[in-house]
């Protein structure tokens, strides 16, 4: 029996990659950089830190990838924190409550940084269902590396086998994998295509999976 369900945050919780990617091109355009839509979207799931080493790689930026993840995360926050265009993904609050009502021990564990996390459970007012908040900031590699997953589990003492990965990235199904995990991968008709072939039960929307079937995968 699973006794834990581990969500990702953006794609997952909060419908927040629109958004993110909007303000992403609009500091691309202020650094005077063109990154193409398909390296873009290769970054889906990995933390700021994995995105920035890899453009700043790609691309001649005079700012050290400290600086650039610290634009891009005020840029965020700050529009998190004045704007109420990012709402929770279709059924999802239903979902967590399902789950907590059925015993299991919920888990976010997110590329994003861990002021984001915490701006994010308390504006959908999901404190009381969560545990722990886990951020991709803390381990020392980010996704598709399973660091988070792994640090997640061990600070709520489940083994790997006894947890779900909810993601909506490839990188993410590849952490939760090479973590041991079970996933379910969310695949929204309304964003950029991502390669879940690696989940073990794909779906297009949290409403597609309560308890009883999380239980069945």
């Amino acid at each position: 029996m699973y006794k834990a369900i581990l969500f990702d945050m953006d794609g997952v919780i909060i419908d927040s990659e629109p958004v993110r990617q909007m303000l992403e091109k609009q500091l691309f355009k202020k650094l005077g950089i063109d990154v193409t839509d398909q390296e873009h979207q290769s970054y889906v799931g990995t933390t700021s830190e994995g995105m920035w080493h890899g453009i700043k790689n790609n691309h001649e930026i005079p700012h050290s990838v400290e600086e650039l993840v610290e634009m891009e995360q005020s840029n965020y926050l700050n529009h998190l924190e004045k704007h109420n265009d990012q709402h929770p993904m279709p059924g999802v609050i239903d979902l967590i409550k399902n789950l907590h009502e059925n015993g299991m021990t919920l888990v976010v564990a997110s590329s994003a940084c861990m002021k984001n996390i915490e701006i994010v459970v308390k504006k959908f007012e999901l404190e009381k269902y969560f545990t722990k908040l886990v951020s991709g900031e803390e381990v020392p590699k980010g996704k598709p590396a399973p660091d988070v997953f792994l640090e997640a589990a061990k600070r709520i003492n489940m083994t790997p086998k006894e947890c779900v990965v909810i993601e909506d990235a490839m990188n993410g199904v590849i952490a939760a994998k090479a973590a041991g995990m079970k996933c379910v991968g969310i695949s929204s008709p309304h964003r950029v295509p991502q390669d879940l072939s690696k989940a073990d039960l794909i779906i297009t929307s949290p409403k597609e999976i309560n308890f009883k079937k999380l239980q069945s995968i």
